[in-house]
């Protein structure tokens, strides 16, 4: 125990050395965890820190991996962040500084900064190395958190074990989606074949979705009745692959609208290539909620 407590202290001076002014958070050493969640549709690895938060790298479905840092000492910051590298204590190799050019958004309500882009941060865990992010507190002492990769290999086997069964898609992305056509086609194209896919690997892995409501739609040219016709086929057409890819058909209600209910100018070719659509929008049990 008391060898575990002097490297502890070993770790926050040299860390307080490399980020010398700064409150340095980091969490000791011997009560160092990464725990991992996971399903088909998200993966979670989390780690504590000591007095300041809680830091987690995420990967969604239909998403990148991203940082992200919870606490309620993120007050006052400004843009100017900073994500680097740096070698274990005890290590004798040094290391690469982190290039990071992904986005950063921060939510004062949720106490969340958030760094997209973040596969190279997670990598450079896995290597080894500790990351340090610097935070900027507008003219006053910064923070510097210290993320040790201490006990996070086997949640790190997890997580890309879980990330390689991501489904295609996440909720956001399928919720309601669009499929659009050329002037008279019904064909759906490659793009939205993959949509298809990934829409019925929602619905087959997420039990809460009770049904699934395709509308098909048409611009203004030529007769009323043809654009009815074609709005059907349409909105079929997608019907017939999520059955395909595994939609039971007792979910699936189709409904055709021809030319009404435009959302563009029909005057306008563009107008009327956003009219020229299909529409699937996913409805769950009331008590799962929307």
């Amino acid at each position: 125990m008391v060898i575990k407590s002097i490297i502890t202290i070993l770790a926050l001076v040299v860390s307080c050395t490399v980020c010398a002014g700064d409150n340095v958070w980091i969490s000791p050493l011997d009560s160092s965890t990464w725990v991992f969640f996971g399903s088909k549709t998200e993966c979670v690895i989390s780690h504590d820190v000591e007095g300041f938060g809680v830091v987690k790298i995420i990967a969604e479905a239909g998403m990148g991996t991203r940082l992200e840092i919870i606490s309620k000492e993120l007050k006052n910051l400004t843009d100017d962040h900073s994500v680097d590298s740096m070698p274990a204590f005890w290590a004798v190799e040094k290391v690469n500084n982190i290039n990071y050019q992904g986005n950063v958004s921060f939510s004062l309500l949720t106490s969340e900064l958030v760094f997209n882009n973040a596969d190279e941060i997670f990598e450079r865990l896995d290597q080894g190395e500790w990351i340090k992010i610097g935070l900027n507190r507008n003219g006053q002492k910064n923070d510097t958190v210290v993320i040790s990769n201490v006990n996070f290999e086997l949640p790190a086997k997890q997580f890309l074990s879980c990330k390689n069964d991501l489904i295609l898609l996440n909720y956001q992305q399928v919720r309601s989606s669009e499929f659009y056509y050329p002037s008279g086609s019904t064909l759906v194209s490659k793009l939205d074949v993959r949509t298809a896919y990934g829409i019925a690997e929602y619905v087959k892995v997420i039990r809460s979705i009770k049904k699934v409501l395709i509308d098909g739609y048409s611009d203004s040219q030529g007769r009323s009745t043809v654009n009815l016709r074609i709005s059907r086929e349409r909105a079929e057409e997608v019907a017939a692959l999520l059955i395909e890819f595994g939609v039971p058909q007792k979910m699936i209600q189709i409904r055709s609208h021809g030319d009404r209910y435009p959302i563009a100018d029909n005057a306008l070719a563009d107008g009327r290539k956003k009219n020229r659509r299909v529409t699937v929008r996913l409805i769950k049990n009331s008590a799962a909620g929307v």
